[in-house]
This record gives C-alpha cells, sequence and structure tokens, in this order.
C-alpha cells in the first residue's frame, strides 16, 4: 500500500516536471520572436517619431500614408482599424484563425503613422503581435483551447511588457485584458516567465526605456487622502471623456462617409489643418511633452487638443493604440491640476499619466503594478487609492455606452460575499 501511495505520488511528481519544462519551452520559443519583433518595432517608433519631430512637414504626407494602411488592411480582408479590433475580436475569442503575416500588417500600419505624425500610440499594434505569435506557435504544435489560450496571454502581456518596458504589469494585463478580469492562474507562472525573457531579449536588441521621477508624497494625512480620492474622480473622468471622444469619433467618421480610403484621406487633412491651427505638440506619440509634464505646469488645453488630434487619427484608419495618448492625456491633466491641490507636480502628473490610462482602459491591477515599476513602490497607497476610485469611474462610462456593467465591475457594487455552504 505504501509503494502504491510512492509510486503514485513519483508518478504526479514527473508529470508536474514535464509540465513545467514544456510551458519552461513554450515560453522561451515564445519570447524570442516577441524580443525581438516587438523590441525592434519599439526602437523603430521612437527612432521614427523623432525624426517626424525634426522634419514637421512630413506631416503633409499623412493622407497617403492612412491609404496605404488601408490597401493593406483590404487586401488581407482585416479590418481596417487597427491591431486593437484584431486583438479583441480575434484573440478574445481564442480563434485559432489569426493570419501570421498580420503582425507585420499591424506593424506597418503603426510605424506609418507616426512617421507621418498620427497621433496614436504603440501598444495596440505591439499586443495584436504578440497575441499573433502566441496562436501561431499553438497551431504548430496543435495545442489544446486551453493551452492557446494561455499562450496568447503570454504574448499579449510580454508584447506589452517589451513595448513599455514594464514586465511585471504585462504579465498581469495579458490575464487583464483577454480575461476581461478573471485571472486564469495556471497561465501566471509561464506570463511571468515569457514577459521577462522577452523583456531582455528586446534590450539586447536596442529597445530603450523611458525613465520618470519617483512618486514621494510628504504623508498620508487625512487632508491627503482625501486629495487623492478627487484626483481620482478627476482622473477616471479623464479616461471616461477620452474614450466617449475617441468611441464617438468612428462613428461621426462612418456618417460622413462608408468609403474607407475617404476616411483616410479626411482622416489626414483634418490632422494637417490642426498640426497648421495648434502646432506639433499633439502629433505622433507625445513622450517629449509627458515628460516636460513632470517638469512644468501646463495648460487645460494640452490635454484637450490631445484627445482631438487622437480622435481624429483612430476614429479614421491610423494605427498605434490608446496608450500614449492617455499617458500624455493623463500626465498633463494631473500637471494642470497639481497647481491647484498643493501637492507635488511630479507626483501628481505621475498619478494622473497611470489614472487615465486605467479608467479608459479598465485595467486595474495592470495600471497599479505600471504604477509601481515606473514611479516606486514608496507611495503604493496612494497609487491603489487613485487607481481604485478612475476605475470605478470608469464604470458610469460603461452604463453609458452599454446600458449596463460588465460583470467584473458590478461585484464593486454588490454589498455582500457568498457564503461557503456547511
Amino acid at each position: 500500500m505504501i509503494e502504491e501511495v510512492n509510486s503514485n505520488g513519483n508518478k504526479e511528481y514527473y508529470i508536474l516536471i514535464k509540465k513545467v519544462v514544456r510551458w519552461v519551452r513554450l515560453s522561451i520559443l515564445l519570447a524570442i520572436p516577441i524580443g525581438i519583433v516587438v523590441g525592434l518595432y519599439n526602437r523603430l517608433l521612437t527612432a521614427a517619431n523623432s525624426f517626424r519631430k525634426e522634419h514637421e512637414l512630413l506631416i503633409l504626407f499623412l493622407p497617403i500614408a492612412g491609404i496605404l494602411i488601408t490597401f493593406m488592411y483590404l487586401r488581407t480582408k482585416r479590418n481596417a482599424y487597427s491591431g486593437e479590433n484584431l486583438l479583441k475580436s480575434e484573440v478574445q475569442s481564442a480563434a485559432k484563425d489569426i493570419p501570421f503575416y498580420m503582425s507585420f500588417v499591424v506593424f506597418i500600419g503603426s510605424v506609418l503613422t507616426t512617421f507621418f505624425g498620427g497621433s496614436a500610440g504603440k501598444e495596440g499594434s505591439a499586443v495584436a503581435m504578440g497575441g499573433t505569435f502566441g496562436d501561431f506557435i499553438a497551431r504548430k504544435f496543435n495545442l489544446s483551447d486551453d493551452e492557446q489560450r494561455t499562450l496568447v496571454i503570454c504574448g499579449v502581456g510580454s508584447a506589452f511588457g517589451v513595448i513599455y518596458d514594464v514586465p511585471f504589469a504585462g504579465a498581469i494585463l495579458g490575464m487583464e485584458l483577454v480575461l476581461k478580469g478573471r485571472f486564469h492562474y495556471t497561465a501566471l507562472i509561464p506570463a511571468f516567465f515569457t514577459t521577462v525573457v522577452s523583456n531582455e531579449i528586446a534590450i539586447r536588441v536596442g529597445s530603450k526605456s523611458v525613465q520618470y521621477p519617483n512618486l514621494i508624497l510628504d504623508d498620508l494625512s487625512v487632508m491627503v487622502i482625501i486629495k487623492l480620492i478627487i484626483l481620482g474622480i478627476i482622473f477616471g473622468l479623464g479616461g471616461f471623456i477620452f474614450n466617449f471622444v475617441l468611441d464617438n469619433s468612428s462613428r461621426v467618421y462612418n456618417k460622413i462617409t462608408k468609403n474607407p480610403y475617404i476616411k483616410a484621406i479626411l482622416g489626414g487633412v483634418i490632422t494637417i489643418i490642426l498640426f497648421f491651427l495648434v502646432g506639433d505638440n499633439y502629433n505622433g506619440l507625445g513622450q517629449s511633452f509627458i515628460n516636460d509634464s513632470f517638469n512644468n505646469y501646463v495648460s487645460i488645453m494640452d490635454c484637450i487638443w490631445k484627445i482631438i488630434f487622437t480622435a481624429v487619427a483612430l476614429g479614421s484608419v491610423f494605427q498605434g493604440g490608446r496608450g500614449n495618448p492617455t499617458f500624455f492625456v493623463g500626465a498633463t491633466l494631473g500637471s494642470f491640476v497639481s497647481q491647484y491641490i498643493n501637492l507635488p507636480l511630479p507626483s501628481v502628473t505621475a498619478l494622473g499619466m497611470i489614472g487615465v490610462f486605467c479608467s479608459a482602459t479598465s485595467l486595474p491591477m495592470t495600471s497599479i503594478a505600471m504604477a509601481l515599476e515606473y514611479f516606486g513602490g514608496e507611495e503604493m497607497i496612494a497609487i491603489i487609492l487613485v487607481m481604485t476610485v478612475s476605475y470605478i469611474i470608469s464604470a458610469f462610462y460603461d452604463i453609458l455606452s452599454k446600458k449596463k456593467l460588465p460583470k467584473e465591475k458590478a461585484m464593486l457594487f454588490k454589498g455582500y460575499v457568498h457564503k461557503n455552504k456547511e
């Protein structure tokens, strides 16, 4: 009897070891192309954005870039409105039909958008590439649906971790985004492993991170906590407005025309007009202006103009994502508000940068992890408080646009817990 128990125990042990080795191998196999491709993509986007800043009149060719992007998507018979939609409609459903070449289509579309001055981010295309790589490897190895979903989670998270140099947040994002808040704990270890390895590979190919100042407050007195709650409300509303404007911008284009080529030309021309009206601060990734917001107070109009520029670009056919624009809107909103709330400028700017991202994306755990990685853990309570409030505020947008709360948000407003049955 004892020998049988020991035999079963040894068998389970070897099965566990075999699974761990298998997932380590799959994680490395996935991390290598993501680290190389997304790392080079990040490096290329940064170079394209810098080159554009030095040659501002490249924006005159933005309508042509829009036509090229539209042509690529129509030729591949996919959605012509960004890698974000590819991710949401196909990766989230674990569909095993995502063509491998789509990773290069979203790559080129995003680079063209940034190079010619469209206001967009970079994570939308990056996570689409990561999810596509995960799906491709799953199909090559004939993995089950659950295993394929795990690889997609790993791919999405590691790509996000590489593009923003936040491996911890990236591992969490895969589960929050793909599984819509329901954590898939068996994916946690391979997700972390894939993200860390791909991040190291990306650094080797020249992908560089952005350095931010540490978030430091004097103390957490009652008055400071009240101020932090107010900031959470403000940043939550910032994300609310950002989503409302961007989600409706595509509807405005659709009312004008259904032809994607005309949308591309229209989006490019409007961006050119806005550029000549208010300048170059709101084109491209906007990283230099984000950095300046930590050192100097800015105008509320900087926040508003960025929303308008981004709505014009992403409502049309241009590519990239909403990440950088939410950082820009949040950082400028925080910088503006800090002069009236009597808290340190860099700290309020930092909370705004991630707070608006949290509200706009409804990714509270990812946002908390990202804030800790970017700004340090000295003020963890402040970070958690602001992100929680901004996430709660974002629920009102769901009620406005969908008439009901998603299940994971609805639980926030329930005042009971399930009891174990005796």
